[in-house]
């Protein structure tokens, strides 16, 4: 019969790192998975710890777990994590399978094809059922139990170094994982239930007496001061009638009071804050009186201030108007009369300006007359100019006109002489051209000579290359049978018996022919360059002959050109009105007579500006008969007798300005006065006012709707004294009432405060009592797990020292043994006499060492399939044998009972475990006999594939 969980075969599919579905073979006692970092060989283990508890401990959210977590990042949302296996329990064989769907993904066993789900707590029970007492809470039950199976099951590095360490911090989990190893979780979980829920008790308890003390302390302060302020005589009746007293002296109204109904102590308050009201109202009227007696005095000098300084206002007010009048009359006429100035300033500087651009104008016009010998000879007066150059009267844009059309006559006269040049060569090349040409008979002639030519080169050359291939292969031919050779009479050979009766006579005849084919091979050639140098002599005599033809009609297109360019020029002489035979110099006279009509316009333009500016008649400025010599002087003159007028009426301007500006600053000098004296008598005004105001303001507040009088005065003041006496009684009347019902109430409250106190010291001793019976429950369940978790490592030290010392190969310590009382956890190494603590004195490889040693001495004891993952990463070489050979020692001696499945990235373990298994054929196991051992093989990545290949035994 089957010990433990055995499993024989695992498939993982959409789990994580795994994406693909792969199948594990775990039948053989050991199988090595092999892969480097990243491949899937935790997540085979996880998967497997998944199937088998219904959760992963490393993924947990603290207590919770979602499956959510064990979706493959690289396969669709179709694709649900899912994990089956072959198990056998208890000598029975099963197949089971979870699927990831929802929080709680139950497995099921397939019965008859069908998938039966199984509740958590029933395949938990059947997997572990030493884990957890039979009538344990089946959700502590599963707790445990899959805490066992994790523990027990499955050896992670975590677990791993747990297993040795002894330092302070870690020494709660090495507790946890040795219960889970030895099948007492139950045991160590009870006592740390009754130990939590004794300090919460405790907790309680201490809240619950420091609420007791409080109330009791609160209740005796009460009594005293009973003993000390208050009488039996105060009683409810004597709050009720010194209340109503203090209604009689308020007179509330019905809205000042709580309905009838209502509770003493609203009626109370509502009194209190009436009193309150009424003597606060009473102390502002009051103050306020005090302030008027001071001030009173002073009341009626006051008002008179104040009347005078309004009347002095409204008089100052008309005077400050009818200044302002007259100030802005004067202001209008200085503007008016600077406005005037800067006109006539204006027109000073345009008449200057404008006598500026006459005498440039007219200066220029005369030295264009004087440079250019337009005028022979040359005219006196400005009639006689305008008389003598009817250029002055076109328009501007004929004058342009005109101008760009004597410019391009210009440039074509220099054109035209380059162009006779050109024809004279143009000539001559021509004559020596057409001596080179040849008709259109001769030219057809040569065009077939040429055609003929090409046609006998192409056909020699066919010729030549057509005879060339058969040649060639008669020659080799012929020289492959001179070579023949036989070692039989000519007549038997198959090539040599023909006519040629010999076969030295063959030989003969072959040569022969073949000392002609060079000789015709050579007449061809030389047929071919022949032809090819014919066809090349005509198409050359062609090409000259169309070159010489194409220069001729050249020649020809330029000349008939350059006559239709002087026809064109020609032509533009006679629209011009100009004769053919004009010259350059004769067009330069013609611009010059548009040089001077264009002064002459600007002259012109420049007297039609002018001419606002002058009084006098535009025909008085420049007349015709106005000679040209003096033409500047003539201007200049008009125009600063002009100006002299201008400069006058300046002076006369300024003086006006001057006189106004006098008026205005005095007016203004004299209204800044009046402002000045306006404002101390509206500032006397306010203040006079506003200390009058605030006098009133007082009074107003002091005597609400009451005008005032020396009168009113005398009475308010014993109106508020008596309200101010009656105000106190009533609150001394509150104040015994109030005084009155606290004692009432106090009584109550002592008499409550004494009767809570009872049932809470009851409470108080129930949880004493049960702090007590948690005590001993702890100690009870710490004192069995103490004793059965003592004698069970006992037990499994007696198997933890020999393989200790197998796997250890370098030994330095003779046993291992518990430490002593409570800390029988704390394993100790001896060494002759020296005693050593494994978790401070081993290396990080010895102490992986006791720990694999820890682990496989319980597996041994328990049977069923464990997962060591990445278990000698901290191993030497000599160490690694070492396990090698404690590892074949189980397979051999636990093959029916022991199931390991071991994870490593190391390829040379996987080398030295097939070494060491490649002797031994089969072993018996629970399945029948099977190999020993099974090497699996993972290569890929989560994102690429996972691909499971089985690299021992090969079949």
């Amino acid at each position: 019969m089957t010990r433990g969980v055995r499993l024989s075969s695992l498939t993982v599919g959409a789990f994580r790192g795994i994406g693909e579905v792969l199948e594990f073979d775990l039948r053989a006692p050991l199988t090595l998975v092999f892969a480097p970092n990243g491949t899937g060989k935790t997540t085979m283990c996880e998967a497997a710890e998944w199937l088998l508890t219904g959760q992963v401990d490393r993924l947990k959210d603290k207590k919770d777990f979602d499956a959510k977590v064990l979706r493959s990042k690289f396969t669709g949302p179709e694709h649900k994590p899912h994990v089956a296996a072959n198990v056998r329990v208890g000598g029975k064989a099963y197949q089971l399978s979870r699927i990831a769907e929802g929080s709680q993904s139950p497995a099921a066993f397939e019965i008859d094809g069908l998938a039966v789900p199984q509740r958590p707590n029933d395949l938990l029970a059947l997997l572990a059922p030493a884990a957890a007492a039979n009538e344990a809470h089946h959700l502590t039950a599963i707790s445990l139990r899959q805490r066992w199976l994790k523990g027990t099951r499955f050896l992670s590095a975590e677990a791993l170094a747990a297993l040795v360490d002894t330092d302070d911090e870690t020494i709660e989990r090495r507790t946890q994982v040795f219960a889970d190893l030895l099948g007492i979780r139950h045991l160590l979980d009870a006592e740390r239930q009754f130990e939590k829920y004794a300090a919460e008790l405790s907790s309680r308890l201490r809240a619950q007496v420091q609420l007791t003390q409080q109330r009791s302390a609160e209740a005796d302060a009460i009594e005293k001061e009973l003993d000390r302020n208050m009488s039996l005589a105060t009683t409810v009746a004597s709050a009720i009638g010194e209340a109503a007293q203090a209604e009689v002296l308020l007179k509330p109204t019905p809205a000042d009071m709580p309905p009838s109904n209502s509770p003493f102590p609203d009626r109370l308050e509502a009194l209190t804050a009436l009193q309150r009201r009424g003597r606060h109202e009473n102390e502002r009227r009051r103050k306020a009186l005090s302030a008027v007696e001071v001030r009173r005095s002073s009341r009626a000098a006051l008002e008179q201030a104040v009347a005078a300084a309004k009347a002095t206002e409204l008089e100052l007010d008309a005077e400050l108007a009818e200044m302002g009048k007259n100030g802005q009359a004067a202001a209008a006429k200085v503007a008016a009369s600077e406005t005037e100035r800067q006109s006539v300033t204006a027109a000073s500087q345009a008449l200057a300006a404008a006598g500026d651009r006459l005498a440039r104008r007219g200066a220029a016009m005369l030295s264009i007359i004087h440079r250019a010998p337009v005028f022979d000879p040359v005219p006196v007066t400005l009639g006689a100019l305008r008389a003598g150059l009817p250029e002055t009267g076109w328009t501007i844009e004929a004058r342009a006109d005109r101008r760009a059309l004597l410019t391009a006559l210009s440039a074509g006269l220099e054109q035209a002489d380059r162009e006779a040049e050109r024809l004279r060569l143009l000539d001559v090349e021509r004559e020596a051209a057409s001596t080179a040409t040849i008709s259109e008979a001769a030219f057809a002639a040569l065009r077939a000579e040429a055609a003929d030519a090409e046609r006998r080169a192409i056909t020699a050359n066919q010729q030549r290359d057509a005879a060339a291939a058969p040649l060639s292969r008669l020659q080799s031919a012929a020289r492959d049978l001179l070579a023949h050779d036989h070692g039989h009479a000519a007549s038997s050979c198959p090539v040599c018996a023909h006519d040629w009766e010999t076969a030295d006579a063959l030989r003969a005849a072959i040569a022969a022919a073949l000392a002609t084919i060079p000789e015709l091979a050579s007449q061809a050639e030389a047929l071919a360059q022949a032809a090819t140098e014919a066809a090349r002599i005509a198409t050359e005599k062609l090409k000259t002959a169309q070159a010489a033809n194409a220069r001729l009609a050249t020649l020809d297109r330029e000349r008939a050109a350059l006559a239709d360019a002087a026809e064109r020029r020609a032509l533009s002489l006679q629209n011009a009105g100009l004769p053919a035979s004009v010259s350059a110099g004769e067009l330069g006279l013609q611009r010059a007579r548009l040089d001077i009509a264009d002064a002459f316009a600007a002259l012109n333009e420049e007297i039609a500006m002018a001419r606002p500016m002058v009084p006098a008649d535009a025909a008085q400025l420049l007349p015709d008969q106005a000679p040209l010599s003096d033409l500047v002087e003539r201007v200049l003159a008009q125009i600063g007798a002009r100006d002299h007028v201008l400069q006058l009426q300046l002076a006369g301007l300024a003086r006006d300005s001057e006189d106004a500006t006098t008026l205005r600053d005095r007016l203004r000098a004299e209204y800044a006065g009046i402002q000045q004296r306006l404002r101390d008598c509206r500032e006397q005004l306010a203040a006079k006012g506003s200390e009058l105001a605030e006098l009133q303001a007082l009074w107003d507040v002091a005597a609400p709707e009451q005008s005032w009088s020396e009168a009113a005065f005398a009475q308010l003041k014993t109106e508020l004294k008596n309200e101010q006496e009656k105000l106190a009684h009533a609150e001394a009347h509150i104040e015994a009432a109030r005084a009155a019902w606290t004692a009432e109430t106090r009584r109550a409250q002592l008499t409550a405060l004494r009767a809570a106190m009872e049932p809470a010291l009851e409470q108080q001793a129930r949880m004493t009592a049960r702090i007590a019976a948690a005590t001993r429950a702890q100690a009870m369940f710490q004192d069995t797990y103490t004793t059965i978790s003592k004698r069970q490592v006992q037990d499994l030290a007696k198997v933890v020292n020999p393989l200790f010392a197998r796997m250890h190969a370098n030994r330095v310590y003779d046993r291992i043994n518990l430490g002593e009382g409570s800390e029988f956890l704390h394993w100790l190494a001896h060494a002759g006499d020296a005693q050593l603590d494994p978790g401070k004195d081993f290396s990080q490889g010895q102490r992986q060492d006791l720990a694999l040693a820890l682990f496989l001495a319980r597996a041994r004891s328990l049977g069923g399939t464990f997962f060591l993952d990445e278990p000698v990463a901290h191993l030497d070489d000599l160490n690694r044998v070492g396990l090698l050979d404690i590892l074949r020692a189980t397979v051999l001696e636990e093959s029916r009972s022991v199931n390991l499945v071991i994870t490593t990235s190391s390829r040379s373990l996987a080398r030295h475990l097939i070494e060491k298994f490649a002797g031994i054929d089969t072993v018996e196991t629970a399945g029948g006999l099977v190999r020993p051992l099974s090497v699996i093989e993972l290569d890929g990545n989560s994102r690429s594939g996972v691909e499971l290949k089985n690299i021992y035994p090969l079949n």
